[in-house]
């Protein structure tokens, strides 16, 4: 049996306990996953009442909970070095605040190379290596608070990515080689760059604490209902032995109710 878990682009408190009280009509749902970028949950934003709020409403609804740290302005693998100290002070801080709410499990994504640098070779080593070290530096900091670091695979954009195909997810990752610092799966974002999402998840699962499941149409991020679009998850749940947490990252409420119910006619 999956464990599910779900969340929303919460933009106030009063989503976030929508999502929480669906657990009650939905017990497959055992996880939630709060995503920490402005205007709802950041670092920079939360007083010592609003963590205390979270931590209430968490631990009330007897959930799992994953942190995603922010991927806005930020950029794991930047060449400058005094934006670097910035991003691993930022992700340090997430991490502190994910101990807070005592998530066991911090996503963040591995940044990416502006196209100008792509062509130049030592530019291009020094973007890797950065992430490499980086990775390092935050899984020993993610393991005095007993967190996992989940490095994710990323959507298209117009930058080339560090991590968008499962060969490039294990590459850093075998470089990486720290206990703290594993993997997770986005299979929309893998759908989006056209690639075989079962083969993915079969070279990466070894490395695996969570999955992100959502659709779209093939072109744009859409974070649809499971059920609403062009990835046909029925099959790649056939297919495919699953025993890391499943994370529904949905767009709203109503989409996130209809895919509750896709699972429960399919587990039935």
């Amino acid at each position: 049996m999956i464990n599910w878990g779900l969340t929303c682009f919460f933009e106030n408190r009063r989503q976030l306990i929508k999502v929480v009280d669906l657990a009650r009509t939905y017990p497959m749902l055992k996880y939630i996953e709060i995503r920490g970028e402005r205007p709802f949950f950041s670092p920079e934003d939360l007083k010592r009442e609003d963590i205390k709020f979270f931590r209430t409403v968490i631990e009330k609804s007897g959930l799992a909970v994953t942190l995603h740290a922010t991927f806005y302005d930020i950029n794991l693998s930047t060449i400058n070095s005094y934006l670097r100290k910035a991003n691993l002070q930022c992700y340090k801080t997430y991490l502190d605040l994910a101990q807070q709410i005592n998530a066991h499990i911090m996503v963040l994504h591995g940044g990416y190379m502006h196209y100008d640098m792509v062509g130049i070779t030592s530019l291009r080593t020094m973007a890797r290596n950065n992430l490499i070290e980086n990775l390092k530096i935050l899984g020993d900091y993610a393991a005095e608070r007993n967190i996992f670091i989940a490095l994710e695979n990323s959507p298209p954009n117009r930058y080339h990515l560090m991590v968008k195909d499962w060969q490039s997810h294990k590459r850093i990752l075998k470089a990486v080689n720290h206990p703290r610092v594993k993997a997770i799966l986005d299979i929309a974002h893998a759908h989006l760059h056209r690639l075989d999402i079962s083969r993915y998840y079969q070279n990466i699962k070894n490395y695996l604490v969570e999955l992100h499941v959502h659709n779209n149409d093939g072109k744009s991020d859409l974070h649809t209902a499971i059920d609403e679009g062009t990835i046909d998850y029925q099959k790649f749940f056939e297919q495919n032995t699953i025993d890391v947490p499943v994370i529904m990252e949905i767009r709203n409420i109503s989409e996130a109710i209809q895919s509750l119910r896709w699972i429960k006619r399919i587990e039935s």
